[in-house]
């Protein structure tokens, strides 16, 4: 199971999206199970996350005004969630200080479903006030708490190590997959 902030039609939330997408096509055509839970804003289509992917969308409102994506909240989602997560082998968060990932990282706690989290740069060592105080109350519990926190790139990984120190075990290297050319259409369109 994958858990993404926002899909919208105008690919507002950007490369969490793209990474959770290409992730969960190939997980399917390995013959994985997998299902997507996101919040949404404006008319997205089901298959967007590909063939064999469960999406399981949920409208998003906004209820902290001025934060950007921060202040998005999917409230429908979290009961479904709730469900689900009872049978998951493990939950991939795409984790950002947000109220769509913050509360589904809560549950996993609460349930006891086990994790990781994939940053995409979004948790930092920030001097925001809203950044710290849900960091105090959730932010480095959930990162704590992750089977693996993978970073991306060596500025990532340094402002985990601020975060969670340097001796943290959890933290991983994954870099962003693509999916592979079709060599056999690269072949016919060189001739």
């Amino acid at each position: 199971m994958q858990v993404v902030t926002l899909v919208s039609p105008d690919g507002a939330y950007g490369g969490p999206v793209r990474v959770a997408q290409n992730q969960s096509t190939e997980l399917a055509k390995r013959g994985h199970h997998v299902q997507i839970f996101a919040g949404a804003r404006g008319d997205v289509d089901p298959s967007y996350f590909g063939p064999g992917v469960r999406t399981r969308l949920f409208r998003t409102l906004r209820v902290i005004p001025g934060t950007g994506f921060a202040g998005l909240f999917a409230p429908a989602m979290l009961p479904s969630l709730w469900r689900v997560l009872k049978g998951a082998d493990v939950v991939h968060l795409h984790l950002a200080r947000d109220l769509v990932m913050l509360p589904a990282a809560l549950l996993c706690l609460i349930r006891g479903t086990p994790f990781v989290v994939q940053t995409h740069g979004m948790i930092d060592e920030s001097g925001k006030k809203l950044a710290k105080i849900l960091d105090a109350l959730l932010t480095l519990r959930v990162l704590r708490a992750s089977q693996r926190c993978f970073w991306l790139t060596p500025e990532e990984k340094t402002s985990l190590e601020v975060l969670l120190g340097v001796d943290n075990g959890t933290l991983e290297r994954l870099v962003n997959g693509v999916p592979l050319a079709d060599v056999s259409v690269e072949k016919d369109r060189r001739g």
